[in-house]
């Protein structure tokens, strides 16, 4: 009996566990409206001069362009962790991502998220709004050119998958392309390709963060687990934090995007479309303007010429022989 009883109560310690897991997981990725989160570290996105010129007070600086490469490609992990560490962070406070542009903002609070940081809050409006009104405010802090910290959280990098993983991962997850309906539909093309990935479904950011704090025009989100991309790095961070933090959307995210995915030509994708290859307006021959002469009319007279030198040449020829 006692055996039983025993057994009965690690039942549920185990049961009151799991259904804490969910809003523990809702908790600690999510937006906030209003900038009073106690004992939060303020990182700013914004760029490095509007940061230190005047920020939040005690904000320190760490805009989004720190974090990409060429074509907006991301660090590797030792590198991403480095950088957050001259930031002073070490993964264990709670962070309280605010910024001007609000796809900037999402991506830094997206990435924080998926590096380890324990607690992320986004402040949904722009910090210049905050300023004007009087809030707290200072020069923010730049991060140094050493650690200042050692960023030591467990990376959630199960939200993650690579190209190739996703390639053959089966069955396939529900896909969310989080671009405009015209790139989806590959009407609007700035990759290698137009189109998307096979199978997915069109879900624009835009629409998601109109969407936000809107009665009655909530769109229909996916249940489950969809792995969700956008067109790169940039955008597909900043999608992710939409879909998480504001929609509360278990998504996880193939951060590379369509850019990457189109490059590779031998990869399926439906509604494929290339770019137009015309010659630019700019570069097109134009009527001869207020004297100009134009390179077509330049040309003919240089073979013009030439022609008449050869001829020339071989009458003169013909002349001496006879």
């Amino acid at each position: 009996a006692l055996r039983r009883l025993l057994n009965m109560q690690r039942l549920a310690c185990l049961a009151a566990l799991l259904f804490a897991l969910p809003a523990h997981a809702a908790e600690d990725f999510a937006y906030v409206r209003s900038a009073a989160v106690e004992g939060s570290v303020v990182v700013d996105t914004r760029p490095l001069a509007a940061c230190r010129e005047k920020s939040l007070a005690g904000a320190r600086c760490l805009p989004a362009a720190d974090f990409l490469g060429p074509h907006n490609r991301l660090p590797s992990a030792r590198d991403l962790l480095w950088l957050l560490g001259t930031a002073g962070l070490s993964g264990e406070e709670t962070v309280l991502v605010v910024g001007q542009d609000a796809v900037a903002r999402d991506f830094v609070a997206g990435l924080l998220y998926v590096a380890g940081q324990r607690s992320v809050r986004v402040l949904s409006e722009p910090v210049g709004r905050l300023l004007e009104q009087g809030a707290a405010a200072g020069p923010g802090r730049e991060r140094g050119m050493v650690r200042e910290a050692v960023f030591a959280a467990p990376m959630r990098d199960g939200l993650l998958f690579l190209r190739d993983e996703l390639r053959a991962l089966r069955p396939q997850p529900q896909l969310l392309d989080g671009r405009t309906e015209n790139e989806y539909w590959g009407e609007t093309v700035r990759a290698a390709r137009g189109g998307h990935l096979p199978g997915a479904v069109s879900l624009p950011a835009l629409q998601l963060r109109a969407a936000l704090g809107a009665e009655g025009r909530k769109p229909v989100l996916p249940e489950g687990s969809p792995v969700a991309y956008a067109h790169d790095a940039l955008e597909g961070f900043a999608y992710f934090t939409l879909l998480r933090a504001g929609h509360g959307v278990a998504a996880k995210l193939y951060a590379e995007g369509w850019a990457e995915w189109a490059a590779d030509g031998a990869l399926p994708a439906d509604s494929v479309s290339y770019p137009d290859r015309a010659q630019p307006a700019a570069e097109k021959s134009q009527s001869p303007q207020d004297g100009a002469v134009s390179p077509g009319t330049i040309l003919a007279a240089a073979l013009a010429f030439a022609l008449a030198a050869f001829g020339f040449g071989w009458w003169s020829s013909r002349r001496r022989l006879a």
